[in-house]
């Protein structure tokens, strides 16, 4: 009775079996993303170790002036004083940004790294009138003498070369900036004129060095950014997007335009009123996006692999069931392997290929050993060469799957919807029952 039973369940027997092939196959599919974030994080060191040397993120700020505060009162006899600084920000501040990619990227091992070199030219004017508040607090005193003009840069070591620096008639020497809300580079600067209502103009050049993105922060009252470069792959991000851009093959150019009521600070405060955070989230930022990336487009295509092995193997068992063929569990696992083995070889060559290279030799190597090992396992050259051809057009879909970005999630849920519903309108008059029925007698 029991060997009847498993007779007459046979075909729901083999589902199960199947079933559970391909949940065992889950993990392979687990450490194929574990191989994926694994050789990610090493690019991500790579990144950091030319950023070590070279420069990475790149923030750069229009110049402020930095002057020295102290406030003395008495209480109780005893004299309290605080010392701190005022910081004032320019009332027009103009940007450019030449961003050239250099030639040859730097290379760590087999992972290129992209970087740059960015002319910067800062112009404006500093105003008095911003201190007008500040100025009518008796209390305070100022050492206008002392000040110092900061020019605020996330990496000193990046700064390659300062061709001009000048404020108002002055030439300026920068050195490394001491405490203050940002780093960078200062100069000293004796502001007495300017605190008596004179306004300031200012002119820098400099070139810096870096990698991944560069910002800039708008601290003008009145911001005016133009960039250009060379990369044809911008990503606009930070606080503000640019109020028009085009991006062609050779490159992009962008400009912004920012307003003091854009921002979340005011033009001048003292010590520790505006934090770093705050002026940073404010900052222009565009990252140089890198459209192949190996690694993102490979954990998309794993992300579905698991539905194409589920797929592939329901194909083959209503194939089975339609043409009285007979393929042995095992023979599923084997594929099943083979087809998890794709994304191995697809992460291996495409480090050292260009991807649709490395994606055609991949699906090149699964599609012949699949049409072999069917030809064998069903004495049949004809159904391999059809089983080739099939996995050719479904690997074809994966990978137009993988490039499209916008349309990814669209195109997969067509491209997996399909198959479904073609196997199911092939097998929707099969009677299962007694197809179980026939198999057991």
């Amino acid at each position: 009775m029991p060997a009847r039973f498993v007779e007459s369940n046979s075909i729901t027997v083999k589902a199960l079996v199947i079933a559970f092939i391909v949940l065992i196959l889950l993990i392979p599919l687990t450490m194929l993303r574990g191989l994926v974030n694994e050789r990610a994080a090493m690019r991500e060191q790579a990144h950091a170790r030319v950023a070590e040397g070279w420069g990475g993120d790149i923030v750069v700020g229009g110049p402020m002036l930095v002057v020295p505060t102290e406030r003395v009162w008495f209480e109780n006899e005893k004299r309290h004083v605080v010392r701190s600084q005022l910081y004032v920000l320019p009332a027009q501040l103009d940007a450019a940004l030449d961003v050239q990619l250099e030639a040859e990227p730097r290379h760590v091992g087999i992972y290129s790294v992209p970087v740059y070199l960015s002319k910067v030219k800062l112009s404006g004017r500093f105003d008095a009138a911003a201190l007008a508040a500040r100025l009518r607090d008796d209390g305070m005193t100022y050492f206008w003498n002392q000040a110092r003009i900061r020019l605020p840069l996330s990496e000193s070591r990046s700064l390659r070369e300062i061709r001009e620096a000048q404020f108002d008639t002055t030439a300026l020497t920068f050195v490394p900036a001491g405490q203050g809300v940002l780093p960078g580079v200062d100069a000293p600067i004796d502001l007495t004129t300017f605190a008596e209502g004179r306004p300031a103009e200012f002119a820098f050049e400099a070139v810096v060095a870096g990698s991944r993105a560069i910002s800039l922060l708008p601290v003008g009252s009145t911001t005016s950014v133009t960039m250009q470069s060379t990369w044809p792959h911008p990503s606009f991000e930070g606080g503000f997007l640019p109020v028009e851009y085009s991006i062609a093959s050779e490159g992009f150019e962008a400009r912004w335009q920012v307003l003091e009521l854009n921002r979340a600070y005011g033009q001048t405060w003292l010590g520790e009123e505006i934090s770093e955070a705050t002026l940073l989230d404010s900052s222009i930022r565009v990252g140089l996006y890198q459209a192949v990336d190996v690694y993102q487009r490979a954990e998309r295509a794993i992300k579905y692999a698991l539905l194409f092995i589920a797929l592939t193997f329901l194909t083959f068992f209503a194939w089975e069931q339609l043409s009285g063929l007979r393929v042995h569990p095992l023979q599923y696992f084997l594929v099943g392997l083979a087809l998890s083995m794709f994304y191995v070889l697809l992460i291996a060559l495409s480090e050292h290929l260009r991807f649709v290279i490395a994606y055609g030799i991949a699906a090149l190597a699964l599609v012949s050993l699949m049409g072999a090992y069917i030809s064998g396992a069903l004495a049949s050259s004809l159904r391999g060469m059809v089983v080739a051809a099939a996995m050719s057009v479904v690997y074809g879909l994966l990978y137009a799957l993988i490039l499209s970005e916008d349309y990814a999630l669209l195109m997969g849920a067509v491209t997996l919807f399909a198959p479904l519903a073609t196997v199911m309108l092939a097998t929707r008059k099969i009677d299962w029952y007694r197809l179980s029925t026939n198999t057991a007698s």
